[in-house]
């Protein structure tokens, strides 16, 4: 059945188009068919021989001279090898038909294969493209997320890179690990220094509690003193 793809309307015929002027043999590309071609053509001139003898030469039902009986002879003589060569010319065009159907099967087949084949290839191909597209999304969003480390209270580049003129040549990506490694260990040595701090503050803490912990004592043994010293303050205060 004839696809959309296949028919031709009378506007796409060229104006000069001579349909007695094509030639049949010019438009078969496959070797079978070109085959089969050659020996339909073969058959038909054989044919055309064969009528054409015929009828140059009908039959004599009642030949009855010598001469007549022997040209009648000659005639069917002459009729049965056109017609053994027609017979033997039709068994070839057969069987060379039977192989261009089975050839056309083979290459049916074949095409129905690679169209298989190519389908696979297509839905490959899209499922790659998809693949593509998913990943695109993917890397975009990645580039665009919002990461906790460009929060951070990095130095600028520029100072950085005076202080650690190695890392001129290094990738941004390289870059942003050394500025992060290098804030790591300034903190680590900042949080050093408030444990530090801290201890000391501590000891401090200790020291002071003690101090008021001896005044504390002190008073209470003034006290003390002072209540050990009245009756002797008030001996010396009669004897005056």
């Amino acid at each position: 059945m004839p696809t959309e793809a296949s028919k031709i309307t009378l506007d796409q015929i060229p104006t000069d188009f001579d349909p007695t002027n094509l030639i049949v043999a010019d438009l078969i590309e496959t070797d079978h068919c070109k085959r089969l071609y050659d020996a339909i053509q073969d058959l038909k001139r054989s044919a055309d021989e064969l009528v054409d003898y015929q009828l140059a030469h009908p039959q004599n039902p009642n030949p009855s001279t010598p001469e007549e009986i022997e040209k009648e002879k000659k005639v069917e003589w002459e009729i049965a090898q056109k017609e053994r060569v027609v017979k033997s010319q039709l068994s070839r065009a057969k069987t060379y038909y039977r192989q261009s159907v089975m050839k056309v099967r083979e290459e049916k087949a074949k095409t129905a294969d690679d169209k298989a084949v190519n389908d696979t290839l297509i839905l490959g191909l899209s499922n790659l493209k998809y693949e593509e597209q998913s990943l695109r999304s993917e890397i975009a969003a990645a580039e665009n997320y919002d990461h906790e480390y460009t929060k951070l209270p990095l130095i600028p580049v520029e100072e950085f890179l005076d202080k650690f003129p190695e890392h001129s040549s290094s990738s941004d990506h390289e870059l942003m690990i050394a500025r992060i490694d290098h804030e790591h260990r300034d903190r680590v040595k900042l949080e050093e220094r408030r444990q530090e701090k801290l201890k000391q503050k501590q000891k401090l803490i200790a020291e002071v509690k003690k101090s008021k912990e001896n005044l504390t004592n002190l008073d209470s043994m003034y006290d003390k003193i002072e209540e050990a010293m009245a009756p002797i303050r008030k001996v010396l205060a009669n004897d005056e």
